[in-house]
């Protein structure tokens, strides 16, 4: 972990007092010139259970997992315009878990929405995909346990931080610029290790999809114009796709993965219009990277599954910015599927671990 001993012993103690972290027998037949034998530690995960919540523009994820992250149970649903409804479904599904496991307590509870956040709170503040505005996600819940509301680029930006340690051959291991590419494009930061989180009760941190890169450009659903997701996401492939003539009937039948697929079997416009949106998400990555002075990217969402035709117009339009001329940068894929439910169910997972620590440092 890159740490002292003695710093490990202080960064454990509190969870082997508080039962969830547990001793194993020594491990005594590695040869070790010096210093005791290895002792194992596992998660005691069988008494208490964890939900994420992940709340996108069409569909909600809900997942159940054990404190040390294996999937106990997973549900989705589409997303309703109407917030009130929406979270009553969510918080019957909640109920739901809470029942076909009564051997179980559950801990806390971790969502993942498309806006910024007031985390403090319990608060979405604007998701203008879904229309919703000043949402109390905590209060509407109604639950009993801790609730943890963070923007979904921040719990995707999380959950591909976790993937990543120990993999101190990777460039993202320590700092990166998550860029989660969807309906829209956030982008989450990880520093040292650690999710960097906005300073205002506003939580506006990572909110680059909303930069504007054409003055004047099309018009977006936070009130700008120009901004880079009407650009660079999976849903401007497809308007960038139809056009205004007679393929804009398509539109509201036509998915991305569909885009994808012609594009797969030669079809031209599909091609380039993928090119194209690999262009913008490129020239936003270099801005991206310039404002952050952070060289390593990691690319989330759905605009993945066309990622073998958008990389390559991605790479260069970095490498024409000042950063990609500056800097050495690194562009790579971070995983396909589990980054939406997985950030929720990773924020559960934190802060449910941060609860016990702080508990027993108080105690102690």
């Amino acid at each position: 972990m890159g740490v002292h001993r003695r710093r490990i012993t202080v960064l454990v103690k509190p969870l082997l007092d508080s039962g969830i972290l547990l001793e194993g027998v020594p491990d005594r037949t590695k040869i070790r010139r010096v210093g005791r034998p290895a002792i194992g530690l596992s998660l005691r995960a069988e008494r208490e259970f964890l939900i994420g919540v992940n709340i996108g523009v069409n569909q909600v994820q809900l997942g159940a997992a054990s404190v040390d992250g294996k999937l106990l149970f997973e549900e989705s649903f589409p997303t309703v315009r109407d917030p009130a409804l929406a979270l009553s479904q969510v918080r019957a599904s909640i109920q739901r878990q809470q029942t076909m496991m009564p051997e179980r307590a559950l801990a806390v509870i971790g969502v993942s929405v498309a806006g910024p956040t007031d985390v403090e709170r319990g608060r979405l503040l604007y998701a203008p995909h879904l229309g919703w505005r000043d949402i109390p996600i905590t209060e509407m819940l109604g639950v009993s346990v801790p609730v943890y509301v963070e923007n979904n680029a921040t719990a995707a930006a999380i959950y591909e931080s976790q993937r990543r340690r120990g993999r101190s051959a990777t460039r993202t291991a320590g700092d990166f610029v998550l860029v989660r590419a969807g309906t829209g494009i956030g982008v989450g930061l990880v520093l040292g290790g650690e999710v960097f989180r906005g300073t205002t009760e506003a939580d506006i941190a990572g909110e680059f999809g909303h930069m504007t890169i054409v003055a004047g450009g099309k018009s977006c659903p936070c009130g700008n114009f120009g901004c880079w997701e009407r650009y660079a996401s999976a849903a401007s492939a497809v308007e960038l796709y139809t056009g205004d003539g007679q393929r804009a009937k398509l539109r509201s039948s036509l998915r991305f993965i569909d885009v994808v697929g012609r594009a797969a079997s030669g079809e031209r416009r599909a091609l380039v219009t993928l090119e194209r949106v690999g262009t913008h998400l490129g020239i936003g990555i270099g801005n991206v990277i310039c404002g952050l002075g952070v060289p390593h990217v990691v690319v989330s969402g759905d605009l993945l599954h066309g990622w073998k035709f958008i990389e390559a117009s991605a790479r260069a339009a970095i490498a024409m910015s000042l950063a990609g001329r500056l800097s050495r940068w690194s562009l790579e894929a971070g995983e396909l599927h589990g980054s939406e439910l997985g950030g929720a169910l990773e924020v559960a997972i934190e802060h449910y671990l941060l609860t016990i620590v702080g508990k027993n440092k108080v105690a102690a």
